[in-house]
């Protein structure tokens, strides 16, 4: 099983993270790119294992952050103190980053909706950027991928994207947050005008007590009910089998370790991007598991995002290298300890 989760980061390696400008230059003339300005990616507290969060922060920007423009929400700035506060030069200072978005004391840390309803509103009127992807602490990105999704939309228009999940039961459709999703600058400008109507369907105070406390949801049936902004299927155009936003880390992933209900939640997903009768909309496991344009994982703690990244970092000076050479690398580089890999994630197979 480990050569399956090495031949994923492979598969990913050739078009990791940090970008080169002749990667950049060479999908720029793409005919099938439309381009962009400006993006941040929007870091918001995540509920598992809290006390953590100061490291995780603190490992972000040491990989990823400042390639994806992080932007942390924080409640204090002791959370990471080495950000400077967002202002209308964030998107143009790309060397600042990450930056932070401070949450005024009204808004308190289980107050998920005002958070989430305020981070929008900062990130639009201060940055104005023409995307934000919304993610948490826990999630690892690649962004030279996550460039690379942009660059196929317009932020002119609608854009709500990442991995859509549905219950039966439940009113409508969402993209997992764990994962992390996509807003176009027309998305947010939207949706912060259709909070200011005093009857609106989307505001806080009109929402029933469950969707109160589950922001995420409140935000997708805004989007797809009231502003009639779609989901998007975004795993491979080639055969559909391969997603490009994780709800879990790469062992998980790549093994198919993941929970019942995460899966039941692509059942009813028929109904909206139409019957998918050989995968059913559901996360692959194996070879099939991940896309190459692979964004995001989730439950990464701090140990193993610096795992993957160096990892990463490591093939991608030396892509010729062995198997076996990867395996002690990744072996060499990945936490041992549970405290390490946290409580969602797993080990190595190897270490199992």
């Amino acid at each position: 099983m480990l050569a399956i989760v090495l031949s994923l980061v492979l598969f990913i390696i050739i078009i990791s993270i940090p970008a080169s400008i002749e990667d950049e230059q060479a999908f720029i003339r793409n005919d099938d790119a439309v381009g962009l300005s400006s993006y941040v990616t929007v870091v918001l507290p995540s509920v598992v294992n809290p006390d953590k969060r100061p490291l995780r922060l603190e490992t972000i920007a040491k990989t990823w952050g400042k390639a994806s423009h992080a932007v942390y929400v924080v409640h204090d700035t002791k959370e990471y103190p080495d950000g400077a506060q967002i202002d209308e030069q964030s998107a143009d200072d790309t060397s600042s980053f990450p930056q932070v978005c401070l949450v005024p004391d009204t808004i308190k840390v289980d107050d998920g909706v005002p958070r989430l309803e305020y981070v929008i509103r900062q990130i639009h009127n201060t940055i104005n950027p023409d995307f934000a992807f919304f993610v948490n602490d826990h999630t690892f990105v690649l962004p030279i991928n996550l460039r690379r999704f942009l660059r196929l939309h317009d932020s002119s228009k609608g854009l709500y994207a990442g991995h859509a999940l549905k219950g039966k039961k439940e009113p409508a459709a969402f993209n997992s947050g764990a994962s992390g999703y996509v807003l176009s600058r027309n998305s947010m400008r939207r949706i912060i005008a259709e909070w200011d109507k005093p009857d609106s369907k989307c505001s806080l105070g009109n929402a029933s007590k469950w969707l109160q406390g589950n922001p995420g949801l409140l935000t997708a049936k805004c989007f797809v009910e009231v502003l009639n902004i779609p989901l998007l299927d975004t795993r491979d155009k080639q055969d559909h089998s391969s997603h490009m936003f994780h709800a879990y880390g790469l062992v998980r992933t790549v093994t198919g370790d993941v929970d019942d209900w995460y899966l039941n939640k692509h059942k009813a997903l028929d109904s909206i991007f139409g019957v998918d009768s050989r995968y059913h909309h559901k996360p692959q496991k194996g070879a099939m598991c991940c896309s190459k344009d692979t964004v995001s994982f989730h439950y990464v703690e701090a140990a193993e995002n610096a795992a993957l990244w160096n990892t990463l970092q490591m093939v991608k000076k030396q892509p010729s290298m062995s198997e076996e050479t990867i395996k002690q690398i990744m072996t060499q580089q990945w936490p041992m300890e549970r405290k390490d890999i946290g409580f969602y994630s797993r080990h190595l197979p190897q270490q199992s």
